[in-house]
């Protein structure tokens, strides 16, 4: 199931930069936000160059809306069938 505008529980957010360990972002508002990665996304050579591409793509990401981290599974969600 993809995310909607049922599920509140997200933001959508485009990346401008990384800065250090943190990632800052866009809200479809305007708002910019910090997004901090988990230790494993810090560790990970690939997720750093794959935020490279997404910034150059200009691409809009969901992140949690409480926690600040990224979506893992991206814009879709587990449904309970």
């Amino acid at each position: 199931m993809l995310l909607n505008n049922q599920n509140q529980s997200f933001l959508e957010v485009q990346i401008l930069g990384v800065y250090q360990t943190k990632i800052e972002v866009k809200t479809v508002s305007g708002k910019c936000l910090f997004v901090y990665p988990t230790k494993t996304q810090k560790d990970d050579p690939l997720f750093w160059q794959s935020l490279k591409d997404i910034i150059k793509a200009k691409l809009w990401l969901p992140i949690n809306k409480t926690l600040h981290q990224l979506i893992d599974s991206d814009w879709l969600v587990a449904t309970n069938a």
